[in-house]
């Protein structure tokens, strides 16, 4: 159990770094991590890096008190909204970026 929790803090803390480069300091370089990015398909990437951010950040603060909260509720119940979350991010970050012409 002790490393399962390390390596969802590790992944978890990877995404926290992932969504602060992205959102504070407008790291467009790091965009090439996004599952299917096309830089062809992009209008605004500074503008995908603010919507990605926070998102990522989100993902992966959760991803930090998912083993506590897996410790305290059980697997099921901390585990199963983290797919919801990305799921819902994942079609956030979709919508809001067609809906105000980024892609």
């Amino acid at each position: 159990m002790l490393l399962g929790t390390i390596v969802c803090e590790l992944i978890g803390l990877g995404f926290l770094v992932a969504g602060y480069f992205l959102a504070v300091k407008k790291a467009t370089n790091l965009l090439t991590l996004l599952a299917g990015y096309d830089q062809r398909r992009v209008h605004d990437e500074e503008a995908l890096a603010r919507i990605t951010g926070p998102v990522l950040m989100v993902i992966g603060a959760y991803l930090c008190l998912a083993p506590f909260l897996a410790d305290r509720f059980g697997p099921d119940s901390a585990f199963l909204p983290l797919g919801g979350l990305i799921v819902l991010g994942v079609i956030f970050v979709n919508m809001y970026g067609r809906l105000k012409g980024i892609f």
